[in-house]
């Protein structure tokens, strides 16, 4: 994860929801392409099979104010309207990463 956050980190702000969304996915994607040695499953279920997955479209809400909350097996992605990025530890209820967002 930590790889993970700092790549993510040091992208430039996102100025949209979508654009931030696309970042938290391609980021992760990339990081376990070079790091986890497991293929990338297109149509991955929920069990384990040892690689991390973006947000599933089935577990993302888009909100009415434009911003987007995803829930994952193991945090939950609060991304804002301007392409802020919170993520939250569902175990420690702790805020993991954040990077605020470039648009108005």
């Amino acid at each position: 994860m930590d790889i993970y956050y700092e790549r993510l980190g040091q992208l430039p702000p996102a100025n949209s929801a979508d654009e931030a969304f696309n970042q938290v996915a391609t980021t992760l994607d990339a990081v376990e392409d070079q790091y986890s040695g497991v293929p990338r499953n297109p149509n991955p279920g929920l069990d384990w099979d040892g690689r991390m997955y973006p947000p599933r479209e089935d577990y993302t809400v888009q909100n009415p104010d434009g911003s987007l909350t995803a829930n994952t097996k193991g945090s939950v992605i609060n991304i804002g309207s301007n392409g802020s990025i919170e993520i939250i530890s569902k175990n420690s209820g702790q805020v993991e990463f954040f990077k605020p967002g470039g648009g108005a």
